[in-house]
């Protein structure tokens, strides 16, 4: 059952990355929109499903930026009143390159019911680059009439919304980079090991910013 439950939440995970971050294609008649690269992919699953490195990735912004205080506040108190850090956490493995965990079995399924054309470039070695994920107008009024009608789903689009908001400016490599900040939960975590949780650094960075305790 566990199986199960997880390979849906994979596909859903994806498709509302690839609705809500690929850039529209104008008068295309077959495409709605395009994806360019799974390091984006990979960098903007983990945010989905790290709440609490979301949440310090707030906060690092709000350091260097001029973002809204209040907004940024109430939305990292909210993530934590909803306990979001223990019950919408998906753990991912530390691979060669950060965070990660195959998308192919993923890319497979919604090629095969006609949400997305997938292509790539072989490199001789016989690697793909230059991943590219065309969205259909089949997927974007599946999506639009029927997924992000059921309850469950919209926590989905509503922080994928809100990880756009402050991260679509960043390319995956960026993303990436500014993961490998977190030395003992993120880049000394050996292969293959699950990524560890920064709950503690989000209170002391929020006490640091607000000077307030984050309940």
């Amino acid at each position: 059952m566990e199986d199960h439950l997880k390979k849906f939440r994979d596909r859903l995970r994806i498709t509302i990355i690839l609705y809500v971050f690929s850039e529209p294609l104008n008068n295309d008649p077959h495409y709605f929109s395009v994806f360019r690269t799974e390091i984006k992919i990979q960098a903007l699953d983990f945010l989905l499903r790290y709440p609490d490195f979301f949440s310090l990735e707030l906060l690092d912004l709000y350091s260097s930026e001029n973002l809204n205080t209040n907004e940024i506040q109430e939305t990292i108190k909210q993530i934590f009143s909803s306990n979001e850090p223990v019950l919408r956490v998906e753990e991912m493995e530390k691979f060669f390159h950060g965070a990660y965990e195959s998308i192919d079995d993923v890319i497979a399924f919604l090629s095969s019911i006609s949400f997305i054309k997938y292509e790539s470039k072989r490199r001789r070695d016989g690697k793909e680059y230059e991943k590219h994920y065309y969205l259909t107008h089949l997927a974007k009024g599946k999506i639009e009439q029927q997924l992000t009608q059921i309850e469950s789903v919209k926590w989905y689009l509503e922080r994928c919304l809100l990880i756009k908001k402050y991260f679509d400016g960043f390319s995956g490599t960026e993303l990436k980079k500014r993961q490998y900040k977190y030395v003992e939960e993120y880049a000394t975590v050996p292969y293959k090991s699950k990524i560890k949780q920064v709950q503690l650094k989000v209170r002391d960075s929020f006490y640091s910013n607000f000077n307030q305790i984050l309940a």
